[in-house]
């Protein structure tokens, strides 16, 4: 329950990520030192590469990750939600470059978020 919470934190707030061509300065990305970062590091993975997130408004999608000990994808599973905005987040996280999690202890923790997506304008 609490990884749970935890995801549905990591993408409750997303914000419009701009394609690269449009040339708008994207930040680097967090330094990954303990859980909060690395679940920084993994919203951080995916919004930079999920585009035009404001045609989405208002609807929502569930998806859980499965990542190995490198914190890299290795499969996705779309629980529940629009199917459009779930076809763009399984895009987005095929996409994403995630971070290796610090520790063993953070992977274990870490290993099966779910991510709720729930994009507003």
């Amino acid at each position: 329950m609490r990884i749970f919470l935890f995801a549905m934190l990591l993408l409750s707030g997303c914000t419009t990520a701009k394609h690269p061509r449009t040339h708008v300065v994207v930040p680097p990305p967090p330094v990954v030192t303990d859980l909060n970062s690395y679940i920084a590091g993994i919203n951080y993975a995916i919004t930079t590469q999920l585009f035009d997130v404001d045609t989405f408004a208002g609807k929502t999608c569930d998806v859980r990750l499965d990542l190995d000990d490198k914190g890299q994808l290795t499969d996705i599973h779309v629980l529940t939600g629009d199917i459009g905005l779930c076809t763009a987040a399984m895009e987005a996280a095929k996409n994403a470059q995630f971070p290796e999690p610090p520790s063993q202890e953070i992977h274990r923790l870490i290993t099966h978020p779910v991510l709720h997506f729930a994009p507003q304008k």
